[in-house]
């Protein structure tokens, strides 16, 4: 591994950096209480458009233990953006990429350096098998000038998620149809935002989108109204994105420009509530006319192990945490085909049940 990629920073220049830091937004996901300080307006913009629903006053009550993370993109002293952690949950930063689905996704190098705590990762999203980022004991650099900005949300996200208490997590998109949850598993590109962007347009209740909270306490599914996250191509099928593009997006980690919006701003009063999981989804490619075809409960429990966004990747531990959840919901594949076909499909699904 080229040494030239390791960073120089030391505990003076981590103090600089986040004493520059002078932009700070309070956050709350799931009882977890987190401070996101930046030293770039545009930076602490994106964040806030994309988690403006989890935002928080913590002045206004007793906060507890508050997590804080410092975005620095802006500053003189460092060549590369980077994220500084300072949590009492996050032992070591590394960690955060061999958890869960990340351990299929990133590929973690020891560096020799210092005290072998500083590690180059790689992104298997990206072609160039290069490193994309170094984490040196609670810092990350980011090396990818385009793509920071995606991967700062990304280690933030991926710091508290998997501290999130009894709830297991899937790749998926979330809607809800008279208080039953839908739950719609997809790999990435698989077509999940658009199909729950039409969905929400048609009646549907917006609960998520990338990630299903399933509450295993009480086999719900859990609000989590983040941003959705469009390409231009999306934005070019849906009137109501027109004139979004104009507003600027940020380099997915897919390498495309992704735009986000609120699912407020194209449908207003559409977030729903905490809801019992009554569907699995899973999608399965697409097709000139949708289908949707009915699959066992265990053949869903093997499907939505590929999904999986726990911290724990055991096989074992995923049938035991998901097999209750499964138990209680009616499970399919869906090849997508036309847009507004694909509604008609699922609403009638969900009306025949209320008959």
């Amino acid at each position: 591994m080229k040494e030239d990629i390791v960073p120089r920073l030391s505990i003076e220049v981590l103090k600089d950096l986040k004493a520059n830091a002078t932009g700070s937004d309070e956050y709350c996901f799931f009882g977890i209480n987190f401070t996101v300080k930046f030293d770039s307006p545009s930076a602490r913009e994106h964040y806030y458009n994309t988690y403006r629903h989890f935002k928080a006053d913590f002045s206004r009550e007793d906060s507890g233990t508050c997590d804080t993370y410092y975005v620095i993109s802006d500053a003189a002293s460092v060549s590369q953006p980077l994220v500084i952690v300072e949590s009492e949950r996050v032992s070591h930063l590394q960690d955060i990429f061999s958890k869960g689905s990340n351990q299929r996704r990133f590929k973690l190098d020891r560096l020799n350096h210092r005290d072998n705590s500083c590690y180059a990762v790689t992104d298997s999203f990206l072609s160039d098998n290069k490193p994309t980022m170094v984490v040196e004991e609670k810092a990350c650099v980011i090396l990818d000038s385009e793509l920071w900005n995606s991967y700062a949300e990304l280690v933030i996200f991926n710091s508290v998620l998997f501290h999130i208490p009894n709830h297991y997590l899937l790749h998926a998109g979330v809607v809800s149809w008279e208080d039953r949850g839908i739950v719609l598993c997809g790999a990435s590109n698989q077509g999940k935002s658009t199909l729950t962007l039409r969905l929400v347009q048609n009646g549907f209740k917006f609960i998520s989108d990338e990630v299903a909270f399933i509450d295993l306490s009480t086999c719900e599914v859990s609000l989590f109204p983040r941003a959705l996250g469009f390409r231009e191509d999306t934005l070019a099928r849906f009137p109501a994105l027109k004139g979004l593009d104009e507003r600027g997006g940020v380099k997915s980690l897919s390498g495309e420009d992704k735009w986000t919006v609120d699912i407020e701003e194209i449908c207003p009063d559409s977030i729903g509530k905490k809801c019992r999981v009554s569907y699995f989804i899973f999608l399965n490619g697409f097709s000139k006319v949708p289908k949707l075809t009915p699959i066992s409960k265990s053949e869903a429990l093997f499907e939505s192990l590929k999904y999986s966004r726990a911290a724990d990747e055991e096989p074992f531990e995923h049938f035991l945490a998901m097999s209750e959840v499964v138990k209680e919901a009616e499970c399919f594949q869906l090849v997508l085909g036309d847009r507004e076909e694909n509604v008609r499909v699922l609403k009638e699904l969900v009306e025949i049940k209320e008959v």
